[in-house]
């Protein structure tokens, strides 16, 4: 009987230490019903244990949490052909495929950045309805002027470390792209033309004239249409997976907030980057390093086979 599931450690330093790694063997082999298959170095900071159990999933992924230091993640998962044949993954943009907040370096313009990265964090942590903390945020938004406001924000954008090859990389296999976000469409729709994703949807921010600046185009403190939040994005993926005529075993979705869960929940399988630390728990897996090109090890790809794809 071949594996059936296949836990990943990623350690956060340059090397996962020799002692560590026979910490999760030793702890492995000590599970009920638990037979270590193989084990398979990706890289020096990440090892493959390929298993043959009948204990699930979300068992072994609750008991390897015992295991786990503050400088590796576990990822446990099915070990089927759709963990490498990925034929669409979507990122959350703010704080996934850039490392800022959108809606707070807007806030800066009027002076309220700090009420808004409250909510920001109340929202994030899934303390919050997402639909209620963007209105209330895009409120207090209200007057700011347009005119250079997009293409100033869009200068400011840092993109997250290892996303410009986690995408080219996924692109050369043929995976789809998409970035669904919570925040605005000129920014989504920048990352999408910047990354060259196949697909971009994101929050339409209202204008108006202000008649008591001559005309002056400003926001209008709400958001016009359905509003992207965790529902949206579960549905937009399936749409997606639908369109483009794919397993939804072959989706994964990337995100750091609560209303990343919900879409998680609905694809083949979900990433937690560097997320808050209640939705590291509910979500599928976690990842805490410093490049998104980690990703790939949760793939199961090894450092040879991720520079092959990058040359």
């Amino acid at each position: 009987m071949s594996a059936q599931i296949v836990v990943t450690v990623i350690g956060h330093d340059p090397a996962l230490s020799e002692e560590f790694k026979g910490e999760i063997t030793t702890f492995l082999r000590g599970l009920e019903d638990v037979k270590i298959d193989s084990e398979v170095e990706l890289s020096a900071r990440a090892q493959d244990y390929f298993l043959s159990t009948s204990q699930s999933v979300s068992n072994l992924r609750q008991m390897l949490k015992t295991v786990e230091s503050d400088n590796s993640d576990i990822i446990v998962q099915e070990n089927s052909k759709f963990r490498k044949e990925k034929g669409l993954v979507v990122f959350d943009m703010d704080s996934t495929l850039i490392y800022q907040e959108v809606i707070e370096l807007i806030a800066a313009y009027a002076q309220v950045e700090e009420k808004v990265a409250e909510i920001t964090e109340r929202a994030m942590n899934n303390e919050l309805d997402f639909k209620q903390s963007l209105a209330e945020r895009v409120g207090l938004l209200k007057g700011i002027k347009t005119a250079t406001l997009y293409d100033e924000i869009k200068q400011k954008l840092r993109v997250t470390q290892g996303v410009p090859e986690l995408c080219r990389g996924l692109k050369k296999m043929g995976c789809k792209l998409a970035v669904l976000s919570g925040g605005f469409t000129p920014f989504a729709n920048h990352m999408k033309d910047v990354l060259e994703l196949d697909f971009a949807r994101a929050n339409v921010l209202a204008t108006e004239n202000d008649p008591s600046q001559n005309g002056v185009e400003i926001l209008s403190g709400h958001t016009i249409g359905d509003v992207v939040d965790g529902e949206c994005k579960a549905q937009t993926l399936l749409e997606l997976a639908r369109e483009y005529k794919l397993p939804v075993e072959s989706t994964v979705m990337v995100g750091d907030g609560g209303n990343d869960l919900p879409a998680m929940g609905v694809a083949g399988f979900g990433i937690a980057w560097n997320a808050k630390p209640r939705v590291q728990e509910a979500a599928p897996s976690k990842l805490n390093t410093q490049s998104l090109l980690d990703a790939f090890y949760i793939f199961g790809f090894t450092d040879a086979e991720i520079a092959a794809l990058l040359a």
